[in-house]
């Protein structure tokens, strides 16, 4: 039986931005980077059967990603954190009321071999419409390294051809992302 194009297991890179001009590399990570959806169901009930279901339907399917991030860069964290930096020093800040749609930008995925990421497009994952929620857990004892753990928001696409998607499990040479392959 073949493997899956994305491959089975192993791990990534993330590239942020994907075909933008300011499209940036982030990492390392430490554990698991999980993508992950979900679709709701509500059950369609009749009282004279009870509790059980007669039908259901669907509504709505939630695409989310954690990855942790460690031994980062400024430049990395700022964009992770949607915050800035100057010199040595990065400004923790709260983030509020703002909506994330026209923020997200494109997120890619490409598994890594030996320590260099695919450049096989049919191995990448890409999310059209990802947005990094700010936050971090940083613990401080003899033997617990220090990470970036975050959420990322993944949206259903708006965008002309793309509408009603999240993304897509290998990329195509033509992906309709702007500047991509």
């Amino acid at each position: 039986m073949p493997a899956l194009p994305i491959h089975d297991m192993g791990p990534c890179e993330i590239i942020y931005g994907y075909g933008e001009s300011d499209s940036i590399a982030l990492g390392p990570f430490l554990g698991a980077t999980v993508l992950k959806g979900e679709t709701g169901v509500e059950d369609i009930q009749e009282e004279r059967y009870g509790e059980a279901a007669v039908d259901a339907i669907m509504t709505g399917t939630v695409v989310t990603m954690e990855m942790t991030m460690t031994r980062s860069t400024w430049e990395q964290l700022a964009e992770a954190l949607n915050t800035t930096y100057e010199g040595d020093v990065l400004y923790l800040r709260n983030q509020l009321g703002c909506e994330m749609y026209d923020s997200a930008r494109a997120l890619l995925i490409q598994p890594i071999c030996d320590g260099v990421p695919s450049d096989d497009p049919r191995t990448w994952v890409l999310l059209y419409k990802a947005f990094i929620v700010p936050g971090f857990e940083l613990t401080w004892d003899r033997s617990t390294q220090r990470v970036f753990p975050l959420q990322v928001k993944v949206l259903m696409s708006q965008e002309s051809g793309e509408s009603g998607k999240f993304g897509q499990l290998g990329v195509e040479e033509e992906s309709g992302v702007p500047g991509a392959v």
